[in-house]
This record gives C-alpha cells, structure tokens and sequence, in this order.
C-alpha cells in the first residue's frame, strides 16, 4: 500500500509543534497519537504501532506534543494535572487544523495516547464529544482526566499491563468510572509490565487499538451497528 508522508507544523497559542503526517492511499480514518512512552518518535514515519495502523489504511499524525523547553523542564513530571489539559488543548487544536484540510476532513478521526498522553485524549473527547469517533488509551495514566471521565461519550477502548497489579486496579477504576452509555472496552494484557517493554503483549496492544478504530470509523461512516470483535474485560 502506498503512503504519503510529510512534516508538518500546527501552530498552538504562538508556538509551533512540529510532527509527521502520513496518509495511506484511499485512507478510511485518522488517528492523533498523543504520548511518547509506547509511540517512539523513531516511528512516526512507519514501523510499530504507525506500520500497524497504515496497514489498516488508517492516516496518523504523529505531533509534537510539548517544546523543547518544556521536555527539558523538571515540573513535567511533577505538575500532572495542569499539563494533562494543556496537552488536550493542543491536541484539540491539532485536530480543528485536520478538518481545514479539504482531502482529510471528511475521515471519521480518533486519538490514542500513552503516557501522560492517555488521560489528555480523555480530557480532549470529553471537551469536544462530537470531535472524534473513537479514543483508545495504551498504558499511562488515564486516571489523571479526573472528574472529566464522566463526560466521555466516545466509544473508548482501555488497554493495560495485565502483569502490573497497580495498574490494572488503575485502569479497572477508570473504566467504571466512564459513563455506563459509553461503549467501551477494557483489555488486560498479559505478559505486560508497567510501559509495556515486552515486544509481543506490545504487538497485541497495536492490533486491538488499530481493530478498535477500524470498527468504530467503519460505524462512523455509513449506518449500521458498531461491532467491536476483540476478546474484552468488562465491555460493554
């Protein structure tokens, strides 16, 4: 399958992010990736998690989610919650650049993030619920979206370690606390500790969120009934 691929730069609040566009020939989606724990940036361009979604025929747009002075600067890690919505801000802002683009912005969109970016994905789809059609979450802490779980109405797919005991209560708790009318998902992986350094639950990861968003842009698309075909935990 051919792909098409360039750099590109969206500007948030005078600042520009930089990041990497790659859209497969007769693409039936998109998908922001949010986070750099699970996504390396060596693979915005394919490979991983990226190759696995081109495949699918899915588009991504790999962004730049924070500058360089702020990758350096030590009150990231320690000022969670404040970041989570500055990273939701922008990702909001990246995919509002999106629909300006004439040949993408009919593509049904969706969000998947890792790290702190697992709960600015949840924040984004709670401030915009018409924006995306589908979230998915892959390790993180999707805990820190806090009280704006409960207005998450997109179809949300939660993946975590299942060998992590603290995680998966973590990732359990944020799965109830999404609204009941949600369609959601939750897979537990085994053989996966914390950041998921084990290459084959990884792969697993990959293929369930891209099944995920295939299933929920093809509903998006044309009538009929959302059918979601991977093994979950507590779906509903």
């Amino acid at each position: 399958m051919r792909v098409h691929q360039r750099d590109v730069e969206v500007g948030v609040g005078g600042r520009l992010l930089s990041g990497r566009l790659v859209v497969p020939e007769r693409a039936s989606g998109l998908v922001l990736l949010a986070g750099d724990e699970e996504v390396p940036r060596a693979e915005a361009g394919g490979g991983g998690l990226h190759g696995t979604l081109h495949a699918a025929g899915l588009a991504t747009l790999w962004l730049e989610l924070r500058t360089a002075d702020e990758e350096m600067a030590e009150d990231w890690t320690l000022r969670e919650g404040p970041h989570v919505e500055l990273i939701a801000h922008r990702l909001e802002v990246a995919r509002d650049w999106l629909q300006r683009d004439e040949s993408l912005s009919l593509l049904p969109m969706g969000y998947l993030g890792t790290g702190l970016g697992s709960a600015a994905v949840l924040v984004a789809a709670a401030h915009q619920p018409g924006g995306v059609q589908a979230v998915v979450t892959l390790g993180g802490r999707p805990d820190k979206a806090g009280a704006l779980l409960a207005d998450v109405r997109v179809p949300t797919l939660l993946i975590g370690a299942g060998d992590d005991p603290d995680r998966v209560a973590l990732v359990r708790s944020v799965f109830d606390r999404l609204p009941a009318e949600t369609r959601k998902g939750l897979q537990l992986l085994d053989g996966a500790s914390r950041g998921f350094p084990e290459p084959v639950p990884l792969a697993t990861a990959w293929r369930l969120a891209t099944a995920w968003f295939s299933d929920c842009f093809r509903a998006a698309a044309g009538p009929g009934v959302l059918e979601w075909t991977g093994e979950q935990d507590g779906a509903v």
